[in-house]
């Protein structure tokens, strides 16, 4: 196959879109992981590996992946117990990362981006970036993050990750008049600029930016439409 990522011919691999490390992923486990679609009809998809697909890569493009991947998970799953809260009154509203690496972090968000755009899994088949898709494509094989409002990145974070153990397909909103997608990494919620227009009060403030601090904002996940949407297809699962 040619690589869809470096234009190589080499074998395609299977690449992971979102890497399996975020959800903890344990074969045993009864019942198995699974992909939860806001997709009126749809039905949850086993998936106790992940959601990978060997249509994107080959080794080499995987390979550029891996350095991103790698610092992604360590900061935000093994470091994380090292971020500080931002409490408002007796509640926290947010949690900082004093000192990240911009440049691998974002790239992170936007491989994800790039491959879940490249990928041919159902997932993904909500996420079409048109010409962003070359323009991404280009600034990771570059290894260029951009400045802070290209393919801005604005993190948050559910307050109750043991009940957060699915896959939720990402899906374009517009936020303001802009467009973003946003995954969903275990208990993380990822909201990804694809918009020429700038960022708005407040994500313009709290996107990931290479002079400041790394804010994920809290979020309450049982009063989430996600939960909602959780609570239904549990629901149909059981007839």
């Amino acid at each position: 196959m040619i690589c869809k990522l470096t234009g190589i011919e080499g074998l395609g691999v299977k690449a992971h879109v979102i890497p399996k490390s975020f959800y903890l992923i344990d074969k045993t486990a009864s019942p198995s992981l699974r992909i939860l679609s806001n997709v009126p009809g749809e039905y949850p998809k086993k998936a106790p590996v992940g959601v990978y697909d060997k249509t994107i890569v080959t080794a080499e493009g995987e390979h550029i992946f891996q350095e991103f991947d790698d610092y992604a998970c360590h900061l935000l799953i093994h470091e994380f117990p090292n971020a500080e809260p931002l409490n408002d009154g007796e509640e926290t509203a947010a949690y900082f990362y004093k000192s990240f690496d911009y440049a691998k972090l974002k790239l992170f968000f936007m491989s994800m981006l790039w491959r879940s755009a490249a990928s041919s899994h159902s997932m993904f088949k909500k996420v079409n970036l048109g010409s962003h898709q070359e323009v991404l494509r280009q600034a990771i094989l570059s290894h260029n993050p951009g400045e802070t409002d290209f393919f801005g990145v604005v993190l948050a974070i559910f307050d109750d990750p043991s009940k957060w153990a699915k896959i939720m397909d990402p899906f374009p909103e517009r936020i303001d008049g802009i467009r973003y997608y946003r995954f969903y990494l275990a208990n993380i919620v990822a909201y990804i600029k694809v918009d020429s227009q700038r960022a708005k009060y407040p994500f313009d403030v709290t996107q990931m930016r290479p002079d400041a601090p790394l804010c994920l904002i809290q979020r309450d996940f049982w009063g989430s439409r996600e939960a909602i949407i959780m609570k239904r297809l549990a629901k149909r699962m059981r007839g």
